[in-house]
């Protein structure tokens, strides 16, 4: 019976937080997808500078596997696992 009195009473409140996370989740996703974009982006950019000569500087090869490390912990999909293995074969340069 308090809970019936306790939902009757602040039903409002209640939906107002319900809202409130669900838009907070909501806003997270869409954030996530973001970065990984973001990400992926990146590591294709410094893939087409790099896929001609076959030869990569040592901070692209750096900044390509930051990139990856972060973008495999937010559980993007496979896409660039091959790319960046290539990439990891080329020479490196200063």
């Amino acid at each position: 019976m308090q809970v019936l009195d306790f939902i009757k009473n602040y039903w409002t409140q209640i939906i107002f937080f319900v809202g409130l996370l669900a838009g907070f989740y909501r806003y997270s996703r869409a954030m996530i997808s973001a970065t990984k974009c973001s990400l992926r982006n990146d590591i294709l950019s410094i893939w087409d500078r790099c896929n001609k000569k076959k030869q990569i500087t040592k901070y692209e090869l750096s900044a390509i596997n930051l990139s990856y490390e972060q973008y495999k912990k937010l559980k993007g999909n496979s896409f660039v696992d091959d790319i960046v293995q290539r990439v990891k074969t080329f020479e490196i340069i200063d």
